[in-house]
């Protein structure tokens, strides 16, 4: 009875309790929708890294891991024995790792370069996926192949940037204006980034430049493929030997930095020219079923392969851990800056309320409701006014994410910043059961605590002094 007395005190004044719905409403969209945003951004970031960077597990010689020697190899067959019959895990590679000097005819850079099989990395690896152009190690081939990122192509200069009336015309997509300006570039070709940038800063409006530089210089980028690439290393016994590869495959991931060190070669190949032995190899990359299962798995393979050093993800790249603890906690802190501000709103709402009803309390009272079912009934009031604005606000938080979990928000515009420090430029919203939860508590704690104060005032009041009031 005195909820069904409460929700009817509510719509007394619809306009007023109408307005503190919306706001409420409003203010958790907003917070729930940026906690989702943030969820989405850091996973991508996790996921991104898991695929195409680190893997579930690594498995090293322990020396390996001091100073990153050639020659700190081990023998890869007993431990894939035991990977063959675990459950979770989905796929392994085996891999050769040393750094190399590369030098194409234009210039040079430095590169991490990883000997793989190319069947056993597509199992653990995203980065075939990421190929914007050529093939992943593919084909037989009289001069081996290597795979590089768009970065370390841009650094050796195997990227020409081509304005012609085809390429130009296509960027209409992006801006109906843009071929337009760019008309008097029409049949120039670009070795370099910078200048090409330079001269679109110079021919497109200021807006237009910010907003679209990067996509026109992406867009007019040729790779040259099957050009020469030499590696120079060391091989296992210390000599420096260098190697002629052709380049067969562009990859572009969301880390910048990884796209300008990593390149992938044939385990084979690479094993042949750093005299280490068949079979022996620097890391066996693991994935597993899901990022639980591998902390685990990592624990059960410690103790089974004790010469060697089993690194789960978090153990290898801790910040990417810490990262995704620090989303959670981040997007929290985010919902209840928003619920503060708002419990502000409903405690004047409530007030106001209380106040231009002490004669109808006085009244109650005086007809035998006691104080304590006022105090009961203000909150009760509170409570069914906040949750209202926290219905309407969850729902259209879940229908706002579940849309944007599907199309993606589209930051391209700071795609090189984002790209700079790993993170992609289109991020998807995501929110699990467990969050949302966590709001409708955080919710309703807030419609008690703010209906705490203007139940008090009712609780002072005097029946027949508020009887008096006109």
């Amino acid at each position: 009875m005195l909820l069904s007395l409460s929700w009817r005190n509510i719509w007394r004044n619809k306009t007023r309790s109408m307005v503190v719905v919306a706001a409420i409403a409003i203010g958790l969209w907003s917070g729930v929708s940026t906690m989702a945003l943030l969820n989405g951004w850091i996973k991508g970031r996790m996921n991104d890294s898991i695929n195409n960077e680190i893997s579930h597990i690594q498995i090293h010689q322990p020396d390996f891991l001091l100073n990153e020697e050639v020659d700190k190899v081990f023998a890869a067959d007993s431990v894939k024995n035991i990977l063959d019959k675990a459950p979770n895990v989905t796929g392994y590679s085996q891999r050769i790792k040393l750094y190399a000097m590369a030098q194409s005819d234009r210039a040079s850079a430095g590169l991490m370069v990883l000997g793989v099989k190319p069947r056993d990395e597509r199992k653990i690896s995203g980065i075939p996926q990421t190929i914007i152009m050529g093939n992943f190690l593919e084909g037989n081939h009289r001069v081996p192949s290597i795979v590089i990122g768009k970065k370390a192509a841009e650094q050796l200069k195997l990227v020409n940037f081509v304005l012609n009336e085809k390429s130009v015309s296509s960027l209409a997509v992006l801006d109906e204006s843009i071929p337009k300006h760019l008309e008097p570039l029409n049949g120039k070709r670009y070795r370099n980034r910078a200048t090409l940038i330079r001269d679109l800063k110079k021919n497109l409006p200021h807006k237009t430049f910010e907003k679209w530089a990067d996509r026109i210089a992406d867009s007019l980028a040729t790779f040259r493929l099957r050009g020469p690439v030499i590696l120079t290393f060391q091989t296992a016994g210390g000599e420096l030997k260098s190697a002629m590869f052709r380049v067969r495959g562009i990859y572009k991931t969301s880390n910048t930095a990884f796209d300008s060190r990593m390149a992938f070669v044939d385990y084979n190949v690479l094993s042949g020219n750093a005299r280490i032995p068949n079979g022996y190899v620097h890391e066996i990359a693991i994935k597993c079923t899901d990022n639980d299962v591998a902390k685990s798995l990592s624990k059960e393979l410690s103790s089974t392969l004790k010469n060697l050093k089993i690194q789960n993800w978090e153990e290898i790249s801790p910040e990417i851990a810490l990262y995704a603890a620090f989303g959670d906690f981040m997007g929290l802190i985010y919902v209840v800056i928003f619920l503060f501000a708002l419990a502000f709103g409903i405690i004047n709402t409530m007030m106001m309320s209380v106040l231009e009803r002490f004669r109808e309390f006085g009244m109650l009272m005086a007809i035998g409701m006691k104080k304590l079912q006022i105090f009961k009934m203000i909150m009760a009031e509170t409570v069914l006014l906040t949750l209202t604005g926290g219905v309407v606000g969850l729902a259209l938080s879940f229908i706002f994410i579940k849309i944007l979990s599907h199309t993606g928000v589209d930051l391209s515009m700071w795609a090189e910043g984002l790209e700079a420090i790993g993170y992609a430029s289109v991020i998807y919203p995501e929110l699990t059961v467990t969050n949302y939860i966590l709001v409708t508590v955080l919710v309703i704690i807030t419609g008690i605590l703010s209906s705490i104060w203007p139940a008090r005032r009712a609780l002072k009041l005097n029946p027949m002094e508020a009887l008096r009031i006109e």
